[in-house]
């Protein structure tokens, strides 16, 4: 692993001091635009908080695209701060973020994404699937694509990735392909990265974007999605899409060899090594079965998504047989910053909302996209969160950004705000322009197999081409409405 890959450019002696002057000069101007918010005169029909919410928000994202502190401890610093500005207080906003059910929705995802890679689940069920490839090239590129999407429906698209990259690097390994050379490993490269991340989409289980939009669907527009209704909608999509993006990765990285110099026999040999099925293997993969049938059976059942996800960690920490043997391995394993990304999320869109800083800008600066006609407005919204969204480096932070707008506008204007939200939701996971916007794209990146211009050359592409598809579906399927929730 080249390791100054990771943040963009290699490292060098001495600049770690500089950058820390560079995140206390965005601290400390963040810090100032919040003071100077308290006596900046509001606009007319804007009230104070308002104001004072939109430089939270403002400086939220300047932290976040900065990274000037780390993304979840910046998320944690909202709360505080629309306390500290008077916006709402810590108590309300604590309850509202951290007490929404969907929290424990997005642990027990993260548990099960966990424990495939803890018990060597995943691993196996990667072999077995990439031993039915075969030697061509275009269809093993094929094959890493659709078992990265596919896994990806129901376990974080970081978690596939980080799954996925040891068996590229090991089949690369195996063909000495040379890492800013090889076509080939360009192609894996990319197969895994937009597999994983077009397959997060489909489900709300997929990507904590997702989660994101279905809080600000159920909280400010008072509409209820289900599990199986979102993956009805998305999954065409984004099936549609893979399918678009396995064809362009073949077409701008045609791969140096038409078969590779080995077989299944490879594929096998690994599986042979890893032995027979453990308990731990089995136990994760029945737990991971029953939750996929419960979450798509929950308009039938009854059961809230959160509540099978609380016995997901349940049966994976059951004695002698579950993935977990003690706490600590779930304590120390669990990506708890997207926990509190999410919950950031929720706190700077419930401060849009109570403040009355979303229906002013959905009055204001959105209202030109009104004129528009109805089968436009996918496209309209699609389009604005894209390019939004270029310099946030997390989905579930341009959703946390974008869709409480989107929500107000559509309310304001009498348009399907249930098509509109999402829209928005898909479009905050599906902007693939800069190695930037995701971990799941700086992992791969990491290695040296592609470069930023690579990405940005499919990208763009890829990019386009999901916004002509969301729009165009959210049009052909009537522009979903939702259900209505009873208003407490």
């Amino acid at each position: 692993m080249n390791p100054g890959r990771t943040g963009g450019s290699p490292a060098r002696p001495g600049n770690e001091g500089q950058g820390s002057t560079v995140k206390w000069i965005y601290l400390g101007a963040g810090l100032a635009l919040l003071i100077g918010s308290m006596w900046i005169p509001a606009p007319a029909g804007l009230r104070p908080t308002a104001v004072r919410t939109l430089a939270i928000m403002a400086v939220t994202v300047l932290w976040w695209v900065t990274e000037a502190l780390p993304i979840p401890v910046t998320a944690m610093t909202v709360p505080v701060l629309v306390h500290a500005l008077g916006v709402a207080s810590l108590t309300d906003t604590i309850r509202e973020g951290f007490g929404d059910t969907l929290i424990p929705f997005l642990v027990g995802v993260l548990g099960l994404s966990l424990a495939c890679t803890a018990s060597g689940l995943g691993r196996r069920i990667t072999y077995l699937l990439l031993s039915l490839s075969g030697t061509r090239v275009t269809r093993v590129v094929g094959v890493y694509l659709w078992v990265s999407f596919v896994i990806s429906m129901f376990i974080t698209d970081v978690a596939v990735v980080a799954m996925m990259l040891p068996l590229v690097l090991g089949l690369l390994s195996m063909i000495d392909a040379k890492p800013g050379s090889s076509n080939l490993g360009r192609a894996l490269m990319m197969a895994i990265m937009f597999g994983s991340t077009l397959g997060g989409v489909c489900t709300p289980a997929g990507v904590s974007s997702n989660i994101i939009t279905m809080a600000f669907i159920s909280r400010n527009a008072k509409l209820g999605i289900s599990f199986l209704a979102w993956t009805k909608i998305a999954t065409p999509v984004f099936v549609a899409a893979n399918f678009v993006t396995w064809w362009l990765i073949l077409k701008l990285f045609p791969p140096e060899m038409e078969r590779l110099p080995y077989g299944r026999e490879a594929i096998r040999a690994e599986l042979k090594k890893m032995g027979g099925w453990a308990t731990r293997e089995v136990t994760t993969l029945v737990v991971f079965l029953v939750a996929v049938a419960l979450w798509l059976s929950s308009d039938l059942t009854g059961l809230p998504i959160a509540f099978v996800s609380l016995l997901i960690l349940g049966g994976l920490s059951l004695p002698g047989i579950g993935a977990f043997r003690k706490w600590s391995e779930l304590e120390k394993g669990i990506e708890w910053g997207a926990m509190l990304l999410v919950v950031g999320g929720f706190t700077l869109g419930i401060a849009a909302m109570k403040s009355g800083l979303a229906a002013w800008v959905a009055s204001n600066a959105l209202s030109p996209m009104a004129a528009l006609p109805s089968f436009l407005q996918p496209l309209a919204v699609v389009l604005l969160v894209a390019l939004d969204s270029l310099g946030f480096s997390s989905f579930g932070a341009a959703a946390s950004v974008n869709v409480p707008f989107i929500i107000a506008y559509a309310q304001q204007n009498s348009l399907p705000v249930l098509a509109l939200a999402m829209s928005a939701g898909f479009a905050a996971s599906t902007h693939f322009i800069l190695v930037t916007e995701s971990p799941s794209f700086v992992l791969p990146y990491a290695y040296g197999y592609f470069s930023f211009r690579d990405l940005a050359k499919i990208g763009v592409i890829v990019t386009i081409i999901c916004a002509l598809l969301i729009s165009a579906w959210m049009v052909i399927v009537g522009m979903p409405a939702g259900v209505p929730l009873a208003v407490k």
